[in-house]
This record gives C-alpha cells, sequence and structure tokens, in this order.
C-alpha cells in the first residue's frame, strides 16, 4: 500500500512533519479491520452449516454420486 499525503492549503503550507507516517497507518489499520471483516464473512458463508442452510432452503436435491438432481 503506496499512501502520498498533501495538505490543500491555500498558502502552500506543507503537511506536518509525521502526517503521513499518521495517516498510513490509520489507512493500513483499516485496511487490516476490512481484511478481517471480509474473511470472517467468506469464512462463514462457506462453512458447512452455511451450505447446509442453502441447499435447504433452495430445497436441492442430490443423487448418490453427488449430482444435483431436478
Amino acid at each position: 500500500m503506496i499512501i502520498e499525503v498533501a495538505r490543500d492549503s491555500p498558502i502552500w503550507q506543507p503537511p506536518t512533519e509525521d502526517a503521513e507516517e499518521i495517516v498510513t497507518e490509520a489507512l493500513r489499520e483499516l485496511a487490516r479491520w476490512l481484511y478481517r471483516q471480509l474473511e470472517a464473512e467468506h469464512d462463514h458463508l462457506t462453512s458447512d452449516d452455511a451450505i447446509e442452510d442453502g441447499i435447504i432452503a433452495n430445497e436441492y436435491t442430490f443423487t448418490e454420486a453427488g449430482r444435483r438432481f431436478g
């Protein structure tokens, strides 16, 4: 992740010395949190229980060989 910090200042004031480090770390922490949320949702949606619930809710049927029937 590459982040550049610039200050939108009418008098061309530069950003504070540690602004880029602070903003970069905040955005990286947000990215890590978002990734954890996505990973947890993926794990839930692909769990055996969730798949079984989907099969039941959609009334899917299967042959003994595991092929979808009907």
